[in-house]
Order: C-alpha cells, then structure tokens, then sequence
C-alpha cells in the first residue's frame, strides 16, 4: 500500500476537498462569457436539483467541454467533478484544480478519490461523475456505466441526478443544451447492478426524449418502429 492509500480521510478532505471557494469561482467567472459566447448555451430542469442536499450528478459524456456547459446550468453550488489525473498533469492543469475536480488515477485503484466525494457529500456538496467513464463516441445512446455514482449514492444517501448535454459542440453554429432529470435516492440495501442499469436507462431515456435530432436517436427509434 503507497503512501497515498495510508493517508487519513482527514488528510484526503484537506488536500482534495478545498474550503476555499474562490478559485472555482474565478476559473467559472472567466469560463460563462466564452461558453456563452461559443454555444449559446440553454439549460433545463435546474429546479429538480435539491437544494441543501448532497448530490450526485449522474452525467453523459460525449465530448471535452461537457463540464463547462453543466456548471453553466447549475450555478447554486460548485459541482466537484471526478476528472482523470492525467488532466491534472497536463499543462492545463491549473485549469482543473482551480475548478476543485478530484483528481481519478486510473492506472490503480484510488480509495482516496472516493473518500473525497464522499467527505463532499457529507458538507451537502455537490459531485459530477461520467458514468460511462470516457467519452462515448460510439452509436450506442450511452455506453455501459461504471458502479462509481451508484455505490457512492448507495454508501452516503445522496440524491442522484440524470444528466445530458445536447448539441453537436460546433462553436457559432450550435447550441448547446442541458437538462437535468428527478432527483431520486438508492436503498441502503438496493442491488448495485439493479440500481445501476436502472440510472443508465434514466439518462439514456433523457437524451433519447431531448436529442431527436441526433441521427443515432433517429436510427434507434426507427428500429423500434420497425421491430413493433
């Protein structure tokens, strides 16, 4: 075990989970006019975020700016991204820190990082996972999810929220829209493979009603049509 996997959860909230507010809200200042300004951005269903409650939200991942267009939507709290390390390594990692995103080392498994979304969840926060795990870029509505967002609903009590971002992403020529779908909760003793395809079909039923115009959502529709 390294010296990462031996710190207290203490240490983890104090080096992962900043007090300090300000630089997310410096980096999100300087982020709105140029999203604005790009996409235009629209957003929808805000209100069945909770408010004062710890919150899970359970997103789509289908391209780079996704987190800059749900942090444009929902403003009331910071949302604690789960970003892979790699982005906090790179040269635009300030970017990323000043953003508060926990840090995911996906070359091991990385105990800490949950330990800090769960230390977010217990002060009421907010924290933004990708299910899916990567970008999907594939014909599938929403790839298969990782358990991350449904243990961690499952282990805390936090609400879950469905999520999508809608628009092909081409700056000047696309608006971008998001909406965010019911709040619900897991069971404390709720199956994590029930409850995790159950959140899967939640955000894949989203982005099939809002997304009609996405040629994978027409092909899909077409072929229910022609299998009833």
């Amino acid at each position: 075990m390294n010296n990462k996997e031996e710190l207290s959860k203490e240490e983890f909230v104090r080096k992962y989970v900043k007090k300090n507010e300000l630089s997310y809200r410096i980096i999100t200042g300087l982020m709105f006019p140029l999203a604005w300004l790009l996409y235009h951005p629209k957003y929808y269903g805000v209100d069945n975020v909770p408010e004062g409650e710890p919150v899970i939200l359970a997103c789509n991942h289908r391209g780079t700016p996704d987190p800059a267009f749900t942090i444009y939507a929902y403003r009331k709290r910071p949302i604690r991204y789960l970003a892979k390390k790699s982005l906090h390594d790179s040269i635009f990692g300030f970017v990323f820190r000043m953003a508060l995103t926990i840090p995911v080392d996906r070359s091991r498994k990385a105990p800490e990082t949950m330990l800090a979304a769960e230390a977010v969840l217990e002060d009421n926060g907010v924290v933004g996972i990708y299910p899916e795990g990567t970008r999907n870029k594939s014909e599938d509505i929403v790839l298969p999810f990782k358990f991350g967002a449904v243990a961690l609903a499952k282990k805390t009590g936090a609400y879950l929220v469905p999520s999508i971002n809608v628009g092909n992403y081409r700056p000047f020529k696309d608006k971008v829209k998001t909406y965010f779908g019911e709040a619900y909760r897991i069971a404390p003793d709720a199956d994590l493979e029930k409850e995790n395809e159950i959140l899967r079909q939640k955000v894949a039923d989203l982005y099939i009603r809002y997304a009609s115009d996405d040629p994978k959502v027409q092909r899909l529709l077409e072929k229910q049509k022609e299998n009833s």
